[in-house]
């Protein structure tokens, strides 16, 4: 559910990504295919998993544990006539610092805390297009009453 409301926020706030975000299947079809995105820019957000904040409490019959939910969003832009990628590097810097500015600080209403940036990494530089992530953490409350 967080990565639809991700999609969402991205394509909403991120005027270069309107209709251009999608999410983990989408890119599963492309990795499948061994393709790449037609459109430059383009996003993926994918679920990456959870990370626990610290060690669980647990007293009067209730467990609590705060824990991080982590999304990546990886970001895609054409380098035409590139073949190293390199004139594409100011284009994915502009636009890291706008999913930056568009997710961090942001969470959806039902959530307690907000999302923080994680890292940022260049994973690809090479065909003709860069590929970037930026992981995001929010914080959730596990909370079991047994």
């Amino acid at each position: 559910m967080l990565v639809a409301e991700l999609v969402e926020r991205l394509d909403a706030t991120v005027p270069s990504l309107a209709r251009r975000v999608e999410g983990a299947a989408e890119l599963a079809e492309l990795v499948r295919r061994k393709a790449l995105p037609q459109a430059s820019p383009f996003a993926f957000v994918l679920p990456t998993g959870l990370v626990a904040r610290a060690e669980g409490d647990s007293g009067t019959g209730v467990f609590t544990q705060m824990v991080d939910e982590v999304f990546a969003v990886v970001l895609f832009v054409r380098a035409s006539g590139d073949i190293t990628g390199g004139k594409a590097l100011p284009a994915i810097d502009a636009l890291v610092w706008a999913v930056i500015g568009a997710v961090c600080g942001w969470g959806p209403d039902e959530a307690i805390g907000v999302f923080q940036l994680r890292r940022g990494q260049l994973l690809s530089a090479e065909a003709g297009a860069v590929i970037y992530q930026l992981d995001f953490a929010l914080q959730q409350q596990v909370r079991i009453i047994a």
